[in-house]
């Protein structure tokens, strides 16, 4: 299960040749990315819940404006006001690493590490949190992307886990490993991990994992097969 007292930015990424060659620490590392994928695929879930109860409200007809400003309003940007230490590392912090460069220089022109200490000059740490001492259009964008996009990098690469030849192998030996895992979350909901076949596995998906946010699957490619062009993650599972 995963644990609250996780360790800050940077301790969960294996550095050193004996780092990448430790399972304890690879399993750390596919557990703590599993873990911040959970939570922003959860995010995303309450947020369409939200949308879709205000519409049958009748949100959209009250507002009079377009359906993308009627979205707009529907943001609660409070939430990013003050944020748990541990949620902020795990999503904001060493969870910047969800996703690859080309998605930042999209997103804000800029690199990864750019946009860390955009979040960095603009939260301080207090007790406990992490508050935002100054605000801006650009930081709550920021925010607001890393939080939400569900455009995630590889779980992990060959990289990770050393170089040449015998990081080729211990990458495509922890990809087998990894079938039929399942990580249990601390809300109680599990997510299972498996190598796809069939139609799945010729899309280019080399490892999957089905999410349960709120009861409802949600299924997604972690790791494509390197010749693989980038496609939209799928959204079926398999059975439980």
């Amino acid at each position: 299960m995963y644990s609250n007292s996780g360790p800050e930015y940077g301790q969960y990424m294996p550095n050193t040749d004996s780092e990448k060659n430790n399972a304890g620490a690879l399993i750390a590392l596919v557990r703590r990315r599993i873990e911040s994928r959970y939570r922003r695929i959860g995010f995303v879930h309450s947020e369409l819940a939200k949308l879709a109860g205000k519409q049958k409200a009748g949100g959209k007809a009250a507002s009079g404006g377009s359906f993308e400003d009627f979205v707009f309003s529907t943001i609660d940007f409070s939430v990013y006001q003050k944020i748990s230490a541990e949620e902020f590392t795990l999503l904001f912090d060493e969870g910047l690493f969800d996703f690859d460069e080309e998605f930042y220089r999209k997103a804000f022109g800029i690199d990864r590490e750019n946009v860390r200490e955009a979040i960095f000059r603009s939260y301080i740490r207090v007790g406990p949190f992490y508050v935002c001492r100054k605000s801006s259009p650009l930081i709550l964008s920021i925010m607001r992307s890393v939080h939400t996009s569900l455009e995630f990098a590889p779980l992990f690469t060959a990289a990770d886990l050393g170089e040449g030849a015998e990081a080729e192998e211990r990458y495509r030996s922890l990809i087998a490993a990894l079938d039929g895992v399942v990580i249990r979350h601390e809300d109680g909901t599990e997510t299972a991990l498996f190598v796809p076949a069939g139609a799945e596995s010729a899309e280019g998906a080399a490892l999957c994992g089905t999410f349960y946010p709120q009861g409802k699957a949600h299924t997604v490619i972690l790791i494509r097969h390197k010749k693989a062009d980038k496609e939209p993650c799928p959204l079926s599972a398999p059975p439980r």
